[in-house]
């Protein structure tokens, strides 16, 4: 009876040893995030870095999803990782469209250098957005690698928010005039 424990342990360990590891690229927000490889390397559609998928731990909310987690955890993080002139509705360059309320603004160019300011939030919810969501799902990969467990990304952007005077939307969001 040991024999064969030991013989149907050493074939599952041999199994798994030859289970073949999913790639993805690590998010960008774009299609080929979907895409899945049989090895590490470089998206060829973005250039980023193929990781391995089960590394990709944070979850998607819809616009409506992300503002009634705002809503429903007040002590929350929301994380907005635009730059500081989108944030404030200051830049003409590009369309800045408003910001959650509460939200602190860390550009994703800075995260992985700043992401010990966060550190008290590695326990927490963080819900984290941009502006058409190619920036955010890379912000909260980062934090997901850096320990924070919680960590929803909004799908979409606040470019996507139709309704922003709704009854939720204006207790959760600040829109910008322009």
């Amino acid at each position: 009876m040991k024999r064969l424990i030991l013989v149907a342990s050493l074939v599952t360990f041999g199994l798994q040893a030859f289970a073949q590891k999913e790639y993805v690229c690590s998010p960008c927000g774009y299609k080929c995030d979907s895409e899945i490889h049989n090895a590490p390397g470089t998206c060829t559609a973005c250039n980023m870095e193929l990781v391995d998928k089960s590394s990709i731990k944070f979850k998607n909310l819809s616009v409506e999803e992300f503002a009634q987690r705002i809503k429903a955890n007040p002590t929350a993080l929301v994380l907005d990782v635009r730059s500081p002139e989108e944030f404030k509705g200051t830049t003409a360059e590009v369309p800045s469209f408003g910001h959650f309320k509460n939200a602190i603004n860390i550009n994703v160019q800075e995260l992985e250098r700043r992401v010990s300011e966060l550190s008290k939030y590695k326990d927490k919810e963080v819900l984290v957005y941009c502006s058409h969501s190619h920036r955010s799902p890379r912000a909260s990969y980062i934090l997901n690698t850096n320990g924070f467990k919680n960590v929803s990304n909004m799908s979409g952007g606040v470019s996507t928010i139709v309704d922003k005077q709704s009854t939720l939307m204006s207790k959760v969001f600040v829109p910008h005039s322009h």
